[in-house]
């Protein structure tokens, strides 16, 4: 009976001492935590690269002017008889011209007689418009100016989406009034657009320009 409490008596001293010594941190000696990390020379430690996360862009939405879709819609929709007379019709008394048979025409001319504005088609689809401008000998600075008042508007109607309107009658007349009469008398242009061309015909002997507006 004694030897079994003796040897239930050291196991229990057994599992005791283990848990103390389990319990027990390991700790590194003053000689060891002295150490600095070691660099490996002559190697270079890529280190990972954080990865950003963008968020999608939105698509760029670009405002367009109303001036810019007034452009398309000239370049794109039919040629329209309101369009055309637009401030012309103030000037000139412009009437149904009955002479022609077979295609609906209209015919105006200014007060002056110097200006005859004509147009072929449709008022809701113009085939052809056309403007003579006469400028005689001694004609006087006034109808000149009305002349190219007339001839500005007519292209600007014709054509709105071209912008230059302005330099580009200074450019006819000067090639005009550099002509001579005779066999070069007569000369001939086209500016074409996108939808449309306007043929600018030069005849010094006759002392006119004639601007045609065709589809």
């Amino acid at each position: 009976m004694n030897r079994i409490i003796l040897s239930l008596a050291l196991m229990f001293m057994l599992v005791i001492s283990g848990c103390v010594t389990g319990s027990k941190a390991v700790k590194p000696s003053p000689a060891e935590t002295g150490k600095s990390v070691p660099v490996i020379k002559g190697k270079n430690i890529i280190k990972p690269k954080a990865v950003v996360y963008a968020a999608p862009k939105q698509p760029v939405v670009h405002a367009v002017s109303t001036e810019e879709r007034s452009r398309v819609a000239a370049i794109t929709k039919p040629i329209q008889y309101s369009q055309i007379t637009n401030l012309i019709s103030e000037l000139i008394d412009i009437k149904e011209n009955n002479a022609v048979t077979g295609e609906n025409s209209y015919i105006g001319i200014s007060e002056n007689k110097l200006t005859i504005f004509e147009i072929k088609g449709n008022k809701d689809n113009v085939k052809e418009a056309s403007m003579k401008l006469v400028y005689p000998k001694g004609i006087d600075n006034m109808s000149v100016e009305l002349n190219n008042a007339m001839m500005s508007r007519f292209l600007k109607n014709a054509a709105p989406e071209f912008q230059n309107w302005h330099s580009r009658i200074k450019e006819i007349m000067r090639r005009f009034y550099s002509m001579e009469t005779g066999t070069h008398g007569t000369a001939e242009e086209n500016i074409e657009l996108s939808n449309k061309n306007i043929r600018i015909l030069y005849n010094k002997n006759a002392d006119c320009i004639v601007v045609t507006l065709t589809p």
